[in-house]
């Protein structure tokens, strides 16, 4: 039986990895975040309705109402991400655990072959400017190995199968964001140790100096400033468009919403996760110059079977095996998608 001291520091990572992310300045869901994106959705919303009005009064109530619907709250698909959240939590946390791939492993097996090369690295100060240059690089790599992650799991009939449990959120909230199957975030994971740690192994290998980039938190600097500045608001009911220039640099809330349309134009559009240049070399890119009604969601035909917890982690692992044995898991549109 374990003692009481075990047993509080197991209650004590439970609580870290469910409910302690809320109060965990460095991850996207804790509380200044979620704070930050109120803030400007309520402006926003504010700013539009004295438009539409021609009233500058701000009616609080109504104003929280529109920002906190009962309808998209406390809808079931809504109920579904909560519960996903803490399953999954302590699902990926048991597998990030024992995982052997890290993007500092791949690096390191970089520099192990370049120094049979003969190439050297040294650690030694280096400058702000050398720090935010490579801050700055490693938030490039990050946001590709991210986005063209994300768009493998929709072109990969396999891994869309994955990746469709995201997609079948009927609302969205800022926690739809971590509605993913187990083995879907696991992939993105593997994508990004890979492409992480090649790059950094590269840098170190060509420059011959190994830097360190500025932390926020414990999350990479430019990755931090840009989970605070609104991220929450993409998954969201909020539409807020950056405009067309902006929307070509950044992926703004409107865009990601776009993403998850069940309008067939809006198919496969809008990868990004920070930079929107991306989409623009994949061909991907999707702008919208006025707001546009979204219904969220994958194929009515296909959603009834996402629509519960066991639907949501087992449906997919056998759609996969139905597809790797040869018979159909779903009909065929947009390159294989399954996106009905």
């Amino acid at each position: 039986m374990p003692s009481n001291s075990a047993f509080e520091d197991q209650l004590a990572t439970v609580w870290n990895i469910t409910l302690g992310v809320f109060f965990d300045p460095g991850h996207f869901l804790s509380l200044f975040p979620l704070f930050i994106a109120f803030c400007i959705a309520f402006f926003v919303v504010c700013h539009r309705r004295q438009q539409k009005t021609g009233s500058a009064e701000v009616n609080l109530r109504r104003t929280m109402l529109l920002l906190f619907p009962r309808r998209i709250f406390l809808h079931n698909s809504a109920k579904l991400d909560y519960a996903i959240f803490f399953i999954n939590q302590i699902a990926l946390f048991a597998i990030a655990f024992s995982t052997v791939l890290s993007p500092a492993i791949v690096s390191n097996s970089i520099l192990e072959f370049g120094a049979v090369l003969g190439l050297q690295t040294a650690s030694a100060d280096t400058s702000l400017a050398l720090r935010i240059l490579y801050t700055v690089y490693i938030v490039l790599l990050w946001d590709f190995s991210a986005t063209y992650a994300h768009y493998l799991k929709h072109k990969v009939p396999v891994l869309w199968e994955l990746h469709k449990v995201h997609h079948s959120a009927e609302v969205m909230t800022p926690v739809t964001a971590m509605r993913r199957h187990p083995l879907d975030a696991l992939f993105g994971a593997f994508c990004t140790s890979i492409t992480m740690g090649v790059g950094i192994g590269a840098w170190a290998m060509i420059l011959g100096q190994d830097v360190m980039p500025i932390h926020v938190f414990g999350s990479l600097a430019g990755i931090w400033i840009w989970r605070v500045a609104g991220y929450n608001l993409r998954h969201s009911h909020v539409w807020i468009s950056y405009g067309d220039f902006w929307n070509r640099i950044f992926i703004s809330p409107a865009q990601h919403q776009v993403h998850h349309s069940k309008s067939q134009e809006h198919y496969d559009k809008n990868f990004g996760h920070i930079f929107s240049f991306w989409d623009s070399l994949l061909g991907t890119l999707y702008c919208p110059k006025n707001a546009e009604r979204v219904r969220f969601g994958i194929g009515d035909d296909e959603l009834p079977e996402y629509r519960s917890l066991t639907g949501l982690y087992i449906t997919p692992v056998g759609k996969i095996w139905r597809r790797l044995a040869g018979s159909p898991a779903g009909e065929k549109l947009q390159g294989d998608t399954g996106r009905t």
